[in-house]
């Protein structure tokens, strides 16, 4: 038993620092080919359109994706979509070197890759599951935020800096690189338990009758549904307000002080980093929702007092422990999903999830833009009684109307999240086995 623990410990272990390096890699490209697509262009619109190209995909074939996972080996699954990146990768670099590299064919890799995206990501997801003890889900969230908070920060440093040396090619070969070590990690050395029936086959029938199933679960786990219902609350609230216009705020309030952003942008990523290492070494406590809403009143109550924010002191200590609670909420709320729902409905579970983000972060950024612009700040230029009162709260001229719409934003969702917290059968996932 002992050594089948440390053998699963070992295989997650090089599973994650595969998946890592291919991540750091594969980010690295992503931001070399917008900055590439926009002095191509000239307009905001090209990386604008990757995005979308990136996105629809991955909506379009989200649970089906999760239908098949469920019915097909992980390993195999992963092994085949980090084959078909690398290939477009590798056509990408080829275009590039002849010189005849052109926005469409960006877009048409990144249909592609969000296609494939829909089979991997719920795949690596349920492939931790596997290898990984339910005790040390929690530790295990910590450290991938950790990881991720890591990239986050290096990627733009490093692609920066490969560009500069080597340009697009340079980056791109180093992504290339970085696959092959995954790709030879996985391949080799990485033993994923194989949950599914021989006698089961990802056939259209069983691909149908899985979704079907996945949607008769969500029906008699109400909780789980509830759960999923908080977590589009909580993005959508976060797109419609800090994750697209944090930024446009500061430049609003400080006369278009870019230093100001970067500072904030660091005190974002140093609380995010925190959170994640306290994860890590940490005693993962019984009550696992309880941690859940910890988190997600952090976030939503750091969204709240941004928009009230006037100088760069009071933004820092804000962001700093409004992002402090975001990898507090992702993981408990993931470490949940994975002790209340079987391995073998995961996958639908976690594309469903995957598919929320896709769909409310578009339209949160396409609604907060549009509330900024045509309604919010107009608004909040005219003198009247109402103005006056929220002046109170977000001061005055230029990005009050934004800061509205933070203060607005963050406290709607405290409401709905004290309300959606009461439910009974989500307070039975902390009692309760599925």
């Amino acid at each position: 038993m002992i050594k089948r623990e440390e053998s699963s410990i070992r295989d997650f272990a090089l599973l994650f620092a595969g998946q890592t390096v291919s991540q750091l890699g594969t980010n690295m490209t992503s931001f070399a080919l917008i900055i590439w697509a926009y002095t191509k262009s000239n307009q905001v619109m090209a990386s604008s359109l990757l995005a979308i190209c990136s996105i629809v995909p991955y909506l379009i074939v989200s649970l089906i994706g999760g239908a098949v996972v469920d019915n097909a080996n992980k390993k195999k699954i992963m092994l085949i979509c980090d084959s078909i990146a690398a290939i477009c990768s590798f056509a990408i670099l080829s275009c590039f070197i002849s010189g005849s590299l052109e926005l469409w064919m960006l877009c048409l890799v990144n249909m592609v890759s969000g296609f494939m995206n829909a089979f991997q990501n719920p795949a690596s997801q349920v492939a931790v599951s596997l290898l990984v003890d339910p005790k040390d889900y929690a530790r295990v969230g910590g450290v991938q935020s950790v990881a991720g908070s890591i990239v986050s920060i290096l990627t733009p440093v490093l692609a920066a800096g490969l560009l500069s040396m080597g340009g697009l090619g340079l980056i791109i070969v180093i992504d290339l690189g970085t696959f092959f070590f995954a790709f030879i990690t996985l391949l080799l050395f990485v033993r994923i338990p194989d949950i599914v029936k021989k006698e089961q086959k990802a056939s259209f029938g069983e691909i149908v009758g899985s979704i079907k199933s996945g949607v008769s679960f969500l029906k008699t786990n109400q909780g789980i549904l509830v759960l999923l219902l908080m977590y589009s609350v909580l993005e959508f609230i976060g797109a419609i307000s800090f994750d697209s216009m944090y930024s446009p705020l500061i430049l609003a309030r400080t006369g278009n002080n870019e230093m100001t952003v970067g500072i904030i942008s660091a005190f974002m990523a140093a609380g995010c980093l925190a959170a994640s290492i306290m994860l890590t070494v940490m005693k993962p406590p019984k009550r696992k929702l309880s941690m859940m809403y910890l988190g997600s009143f952090l976030c939503l109550t750091g969204i709240t007092l941004f928009g009230m924010g006037r100088n760069v002191y009071q933004w820092c200590v804000i962001v700093f422990f409004g992002c402090f609670g975001a990898p507090i909420y992702s993981t408990y709320q993931t470490v949940i999903l994975r002790e209340k729902v079987s391995t073998s409905m995961q996958g639908r579970i976690f594309s469903l999830q995957g598919m929320i983000t896709g769909m409310l972060s578009p339209v949160g950024y396409l609604t907060g833009a549009l509330l900024a612009d045509h309604i919010c700040e107009p608004f909040m230029l005219n003198d009247g009684k109402v103005q006056k009162f929220l002046s109170v709260f977000v001061g005055v001229g230029k990005g009050a109307g934004i800061g509205t719409i933070f203060v607005a934003a963050g406290l709607t969702g405290i409401i709905v999240l004290a309300i959606l917290c009461q439910n009974r059968k989500v307070k039975e996932l902390d009692e309760i086995e599925i």
